[in-house]
């Protein structure tokens, strides 16, 4: 179809194209607090001179690595021995409970308790 001595897409194109070009030109007008929102700001670099937090400050980091692991077995034997005492804390209220097929609530949370801690220790045996 022909208007005006051209075909239709060429007029189509010509407006596009003048459109295109107006909306260009405008966006460099447009001031960086009038852009809309895209991506967020990234963080900063991290700083390569901080060291890790929980260590003690004017300790080599060898000594620091040796107070850290000291630290954590400790809480790892402390662990261990608080999940022996709600074992044996646990055996002993069911060997005191009537013989159901069905086991109380407080036996259900002290159960819940116990896998908690033993997750905990197995994460602190891994190292995390």
């Amino acid at each position: 179809m022909k208007v005006n001595g051209s075909d239709d897409r060429t007029g189509r194109r010509e407006i596009l194209a003048r459109w295109s070009g107006f909306a260009l030109a405008s966006l460099g007008t447009i001031s960086p607090q009038d852009r809309p929102a895209g991506f967020p700001n990234p963080p900063a670099p991290a700083d390569p001179s901080a060291q890790d937090k929980d260590a003690p400050r004017g300790i080599d980091p060898q000594t620091a690595k040796r107070l850290m692991a000291a630290k954590n077995e400790k809480e790892f034997r402390e662990g261990v021995e608080r999940l022996y005492e709600m074992a044996t804390e646990l055996r002993e209220e069911l060997a005191q409970a009537p013989k159901m097929n069905v086991l109380s609530v407080r036996m259900y949370k002290k159960t819940d308790e116990i896998e908690k801690l033993a997750k905990q220790l197995k994460s602190k045996a891994k190292g995390g």
